[in-house]
């Protein structure tokens, strides 16, 4: 494997790992609004709430174009492995990939329920069963993202290793 291989290879890896990051940081403020203490908390216990609120479904919107463009690398780099490599077809699949593919689902259902939670501010009406359900989806989210990350991390290291 020469350094281009290399590269390619840990670009999924990478992605990854900023999202990752990222995701639990977009959990985090919306948990800390809550529960009012914690490092999120130290970070926007100055902030208005809407404010916070607003750019948490801001930036609510661009998780499910990222999680896709993540498993577009990753579907990438497992080509790459396959082609140039000389990977055998069997061993481009793994549980780390069919985790990662629920956690765009529950994304994608994230979403959703994001939207509808909206919608109903809008309009004025309850969205308490909405938010719950959208608070424990976001805690099963997170839950099965540290999974994917880790299985993940293993993963690249049986990818590397020759």
């Amino acid at each position: 494997m020469d350094a281009v291989d290399f590269v390619i290879l840990l670009l999924h890896p990478l992605i990854a790992t900023v999202f990752g990051i990222w995701l639990y940081r977009h959990w985090s403020t919306i948990k800390a609004i809550r529960l009012k203490r914690g490092g999120a908390w130290s970070r926007i216990r100055n902030q208005n709430r809407d404010d916070v609120i607003a750019e948490h479904e801001r930036q609510g919107r661009w998780a499910l174009p990222t999680i896709l463009g993540v498993i577009l690398f990753a579907i990438l780099a497992n080509l790459h492995r396959y082609v140039n490599l000389d990977a055998e077809f069997d061993e481009l699949f793994s549980l780390h990939g069919w985790l990662g593919i629920t956690l765009a689902f529950l994304t994608f259902y994230m979403t959703r329920t994001g939207k509808r939670m909206v919608s109903q501010r809008e309009e004025k009406s309850s969205m308490a069963k909405m938010k719950g359900i959208h608070r424990r989806a976001g805690d099963l989210m997170l839950a099965l993202l540290v999974a994917v990350m880790f299985l993940g991390f293993l993963r690249a290291i049986q990818i590397i290793q020759p």
